[in-house]
């Protein structure tokens, strides 16, 4: 990715944080990306440590927030991604739902993922889950959120 393609995104990802509606007050999580575990390891050498920084910021619709960060990807590329998270379904900690986002570094710039979160008042934790798809191999995610206040 060439440093003005990589600026083009980073801006872009930053007016979707910067045009939302809600108050400061905003619920807001700085998450921390971690790592993945693919399905199919012997197709290739996946990289299994992800790390990353990214930002989710509640929306007015519960469950529902604006994702958006940056990590180095399960094919050793930089990944830029924005999109949204929805948690609709909720047990006590455990919120179940998936993501919409648009991501750099992958076959596809469009991702649509079902995935769940652990939360509690401060610390919280992301998986995303990708099934195998036809010569895609499947992988489990997992990003650490931090809450900010």
């Amino acid at each position: 990715m060439t440093c003005a393609r990589f600026v083009r995104h980073a801006a872009a990802i930053l007016a979707l944080f910067a045009s939302t509606t809600q108050p400061v007050l905003a619920e807001q999580w700085l998450v921390i990306s971690g790592a993945s575990h693919h399905f199919r390891q012997s197709e290739r050498d996946w990289r299994q440590f992800n790390p990353g920084i990214g930002f989710e910021r509640a929306l007015e619709r519960p469950g529902l927030y604006a994702v958006g960060g940056y990590f180095r990807n399960s094919y050793d590329r930089h990944a830029l991604y924005a999109g949204v998270r929805w948690m609709p379904f909720e047990w006590g900690p455990l919120k179940l739902g998936g993501y919409a986002l648009a991501s750099t570094g992958y076959p596809s710039p469009i991702l649509l993922l079902p995935g769940f979160s652990v939360e509690g008042e401060r610390l919280g934790l992301n998986i995303v889950l990708a099934p195998n798809l036809g010569r895609y191999s499947g992988y489990v995610g997992m990003q650490v959120r931090v809450r900010l206040e």
